[in-house]
């Protein structure tokens, strides 16, 4: 603490080990709240996706942030959501950014559901792993149930 300093929120004058807030309740009005939370989560996804060249490694996808995803090569221990990227230190981060590649949201699905290709599908129905429930007994439109 520097002689003669206050609290950034209510200018209260710190003491002790007191840096930037005189209490816990101030720096969670500021620091803790979404929208400090919200804007320091895209700064940093916004850093991050720079660092890993700015676009979807497969298609060069470029144009939303929010289309923009981690995708975990290995050892995964968190996700990378602007949520996380808000709530953690910067260093486990960075740690956890080196394992990934940065990918689109189609790219993402398409890595996670090789599976799902529409045009594989179309030739051989059978690849789907799983059957879909029937349809009796829904509210759905009759032109809905017939498909």
């Amino acid at each position: 603490m520097k002689d003669g300093s206050n609290c950034r929120i209510c200018s209260r004058e710190l003491v002790g080990k007191q840096i930037l807030y005189c209490s816990v309740i101030c720096k969670n009005s500021f620091h803790q709240s979404y929208p400090a939370q919200k804007k320091r989560g895209l700064e940093r996804k916004l850093r991050l996706v720079r660092i890993l060249g700015g676009k979807c490694s497969r298609c060069s996808y470029e144009a939303n942030l929010a289309a923009l995803v981690f995708h975990h090569l290995s050892g995964k221990k968190f996700k990378l959501d602007v949520r996380s990227l808000s709530n953690r230190k910067i260093d486990p981060i960075l740690k956890e950014v080196a394992k990934c590649r940065l990918l689109c949201h189609n790219c993402h699905a398409e890595v996670h559901n090789p599976n799902l290709d529409l045009a594989k599908l179309s030739i051989e129905p059978t690849a789907l792993t799983t059957e879909l429930p029937p349809l009796v007994g829904t509210n759905m439109p009759a032109s809905v149930k017939q498909v």
